[in-house]
């Protein structure tokens, strides 16, 4: 496997947005009436989202690559979670192909993470989980963070229930 990392660029919105919804549907699809979740994937992973949150100086996508094919991305930036501290960051997104699981892509991704809120003086990240997530309520624990609340994430109509966790920088 050889795995590559860097910032997307406008030319990367289509392949991440396919990217996205694919490991999003692939993830947790079948948690959702079709109707729910097609309206999630069209309000948060079309090309134009895509382009428009790439040139969000605010927001940062880091890409992985196997080849030339994208097989991981974490998106961070300003917290969408309520009452978060002034100066937090948001770890919004972060997912990794099936295939690449266990071979270290989301440690990467994570390590970057963190260094680029800590470049950008974060007094701390935020981050949601579902409740029902455990592998990656795991993979987030080794890193530091803490359940600090709960909220509900919509899809759709569907409301899952969602962890809220943070890590003091």
């Amino acid at each position: 496997m050889n795995i590559t990392y860097r910032d997307a660029v406008s030319s990367d919105a289509k392949a991440l947005a396919d990217f996205c919804a694919r490991t999003f549907v692939e993830t947790f699809g079948r948690l959702y009436p079709p109707e729910d979740l097609s309206a999630f994937l069209a309000a948060k992973y079309g090309e134009a989202i895509q382009r428009e949150e790439i040139a969000d100086p605010s927001i940062r996508y880091r890409l992985a690559f196997d080849g030339d094919a994208i097989a991981g991305y974490c998106m961070t930036g300003p917290p969408d979670i309520e009452g978060a501290d002034p100066n937090a960051l948001e770890l919004h997104r972060l997912y990794v192909d099936e295939h690449i699981k266990g071979a270290g892509v989301a440690a990467a991704l994570m390590e970057d993470c963190l260094a680029w809120a800590r470049g950008r003086s974060a007094k701390a990240l935020y981050l949601s989980v579902w409740e029902s997530n455990h592998r990656a309520q795991r993979f987030y624990k080794r890193y530091g963070f803490e359940h600090v609340g709960e909220h509900k994430f919509m899809v759709g109509a569907t409301a899952d229930h969602d962890f809220i966790w943070r890590l003091a920088l």
